[in-house]
């Protein structure tokens, strides 16, 4: 049994463990709210810019999309797989955070990405938007494309920069033997409760009109359920007048589509963004708050280890002070 300077030294030490982790704990608290708020402005302008989107490409000519090829955003790269080769190349925006002390937050997100490449049959390419995500596949020498990390508190600036390089990388993939790829995902933490975080992917290009239709949800086809990406809450149903409109493009409809493909791309990158925002703190949150009850019931533990010693030792002398007396008479 330990000495009741060392049990008292390590009570000490944990209790001061304790101390740091119930500050953390409460940063992490205030943390959450102003994610919480962020994620919320995002809500509407990511709406808008998805129902935008959508109905640009709705308007597309099924039939000539597929020998229209000024449209790469849309029409999927078909000469990166053959039969003998059926494997796709696929850039995946990972979006982790800087710092740990997050529970399983990043390693939960970064085994959903491995796990999506190996069913999907894809070679991934990793592009990192986090410092954990980025050291996970380092040392596990996977393709890193790397770009400038975003601040804690994510801004449209970050996402945009990222958006553009995307969008370089995915357009020049014929220029560029390098990065070649044939699709591009987003692989973010979806926040549904303080303990319930779940780490999703979804596709970003090249954009499937289908998909976004769930997304929108506002004309489901029968069938199709609403698709829930965690930036706002569910559509209300439009009425038929307003999906009878016709729009007019000007200057066209290939012009339209690559300066709002860009924009969709980039605001997709920042609702993501703050979605993992909000996760991280409400994950390191309840890591603390945990790690917290942890050290109490250590202390309590250490405490009633403490008291047994020193009464052991309190017993032993007066025994020999008992027998001393009595050996005297």
């Amino acid at each position: 049994m330990p000495s009741m300077k060392a049990i008292k030294r390590r009570r000490l030490t944990v209790k001061n463990i304790s101390q740091i982790t119930k500050a953390m704990n409460l940063v992490a608290t205030s943390k959450l709210q102003r994610a919480r708020a962020a994620l919320a402005a995002v809500g509407k302008p990511v709406q808008a810019t998805f129902d935008m989107v959508y109905n640009t490409v709705s308007d597309v000519d099924p039939f000539a999309m597929e020998e229209n090829f000024d449209r790469p955003f849309i029409v999927p790269h078909v000469d990166g797989t053959t039969a003998e080769n059926p494997q796709k190349t696929a850039a995946y925006v990972l979006i982790t955070s800087n710092r740990g002390l997050c529970g399983g937050y990043n390693s939960a997100v970064c085994k959903e990405l491995v796990k999506h490449a190996k069913a999907n049959n894809i070679k991934p390419i990793i592009v990192p938007l986090g410092t954990k995500g980025r050291d996970y596949f380092k040392r596990r020498n996977a393709n890193l494309f790397e770009v400038p990390m975003p601040a804690e508190s994510p801004t449209f600036a970050d996402a945009k920069v990222v958006a553009d390089s995307l969008v370089s990388m995915y357009e020049t993939r014929n220029e560029d033997k390098t990065w070649k790829i044939d699709e591009i995902y987003l692989v973010y933490t979806q926040f549904r409760t303080v303990l319930n975080l779940e780490p999703i992917i979804r596709k970003v290009l090249p954009i499937d009109p289908a998909y976004l239709r769930r997304v929108v949800g506002t004309d489901l086809h029968d069938g199709e359920a609403w698709e829930d990406l965690g930036f706002f809450p569910r559509p209300k149903a439009k009425s038929a007048s307003s999906l009878q409109q016709e729009i007019e493009y000007e200057p066209g409809l290939d012009e339209v589509l690559r300066a709002v493909v860009p924009w969709y791309l980039c605001m997709f990158i920042h609702a993501a963004l703050a979605s993992s925002a909000l996760c991280e703190q409400a994950a390191r949150m309840t890591s603390m708050d945990s790690a917290t009850k942890n050290a109490g019931d250590i202390i309590e533990k250490l405490t009633l280890m403490f008291n047994r010693q020193r009464q052991s030792i309190i017993t032993q002398e007066i025994t020999e002070i008992v027998s001393g007396a009595n050996a005297l008479k």
